[in-house]
């Protein structure tokens, strides 16, 4: 399989938006990609940090959450 596990310092871009983390996981199998451990996402729209975010590639949702109670940082930008 595609399956692919980076770590330390990863970025990952598609030349609009930009996100930098500890770790991205990347399940070609499930179209499906896995950002968590101090990830920050910059775009035009905004940014936002969280400790993980959850991408499906098939529905072009995001899912971003915190390991604890904490809230997630974000700012919006129009």
């Amino acid at each position: 399989n595609y399956n692919c596990y980076f770590e330390n310092d990863v970025i990952a871009t598609d030349g609009e938006t930009k996100i930098t983390a500890k770790n991205l996981d990347l399940l070609a199998t499930e179209n499906f990609v896995e950002i968590y451990n101090d990830v920050n996402l910059y775009s035009t729209t905004g940014s936002l940090i969280a400790d993980k975010i959850d991408y499906d590639f098939n529905t072009k949702h995001f899912k971003v959450s915190m390991f604890n109670d904490k809230a997630v940082k974000m700012k919006v930008i129009q």
